[in-house]
């Protein structure tokens, strides 16, 4: 790649990041070497591309009618490449990933010394909370969410889906007796999540129709893992995802209740990434990597269901 398509990628990187350190963390290198090559494609052309504050970097005019031409370039020989069957280049460079700690512990770990198999050029940064963060400002290259995505710049695929039930030790169930209706919840003491931390109220159906459960207990927490850890320990009765519990259901340590009142619904599980053109490698080879292990499950979760996962 010569100077000047260098000076095209840098720019497209910056533009699309609106962070010189963030395209500098893409490009493995530092975000002085990016700003000199921006300095040196703005001289060049004799105009200024991007407005710089101490607190915003965006867009000129001119930076607006650049990219757009810049883009078509890029593609162009994308396009040309794919045409021969191949890219030229490896993925490498640092992928920061933004998860919930349970997905990461139970689905991704066991995933990702394959893709670094596959891609040993690459370092993988996992950023773990319950909430999403917000991506430029963290830096994120890509992230798993649930619900609705309120931002319309980013591409959210889902790649996979979730139900959730009550479940709770048998040695709880031996001491307090196994809730049989919806009324019977009044009398247990329920594990749940702090108000905020996610949806706190217990979707159950009553009939045709589904009922806002409020739970009451004396434990409540913005972690699905430690409410998991609680209902083993035999404190009480939870509401989890299913491939959160599916392997304490097989070894007896959880059991399900009150499924006849469980709703069908499923919560979606999202991959989220930029919404622009001219992904970068390390970004694509994620993503083409996760949609493709996704879709394919282990045989053990296949009896359970063949697209779910827990979302927080």
């Amino acid at each position: 790649m010569n100077d000047r398509i260098q000076e095209l990628d840098v720019f497209l990187r910056v533009a699309d990041a609106s962070s010189f350190s963030a395209a500098a963390r893409g490009l493995d290198c530092s975000p002085s070497t990016v700003s000199k090559r921006i300095q040196r494609l703005e001289d060049r052309l004799r105009v200024r591309l991007f407005h710089r504050t101490s607190r915003v970097l965006g867009l000129t005019l001119e930076g607006e009618k650049f990219l757009a031409a810049a883009h078509r370039v890029i593609e162009a020989i994308d396009e040309a490449e794919e045409g021969l069957g191949q890219s030229g280049c490896e993925a490498s460079g640092v992928l920061r990933i933004n998860c919930p700690l349970l997905l990461a512990q139970h689905q991704l770990s066991p995933l990702i010394p394959e893709f670094l198999q596959r891609h040993p050029a690459m370092r993988l940064e996992f950023v773990l909370s319950s909430a999403p963060l917000e991506p430029v400002e963290n830096q994120i290259d890509v992230s798993f969410q649930s619900g609705s995505i309120p931002d319309s710049s980013m591409v959210a695929r889902r790649i996979a889906s979730t139900r959730w039930g009550l479940c709770a030790a048998p040695s709880y169930l031996a001491r307090q007796g196994t809730p049989r209706t919806l009324d019977d919840l009044r009398h247990h003491n329920c594990l749940n999540f702090l108000p905020g931390a996610f949806p706190n109220h217990w979707p159950l159906r009553d009939g045709a129709e589904l009922a806002a459960h409020e739970p009451k207990g004396n434990i409540g927490s913005n972690s699905s893992e430690l409410l998991r850890s609680f209902a083993v320990a035999g404190v009480g009765i939870a509401r989890l995802s299913d491939m959160h519990i599916d392997s304490d259901i097989r070894a007896g340590r959880l059991v399900r209740v009150l499924e006849a009142f469980r709703p069908g619904t499923e919560a979606p599980l999202y991959v989220v990434y930029a919404g622009r053109r001219n992904l970068s490698l390390r970004v694509k080879a994620f993503l083409d990597f996760v949609v493709e292990k996704f879709a394919t499950p282990p045989l053990a979760d296949q009896a359970v269901s063949s697209t779910t996962l827990p979302v927080t």
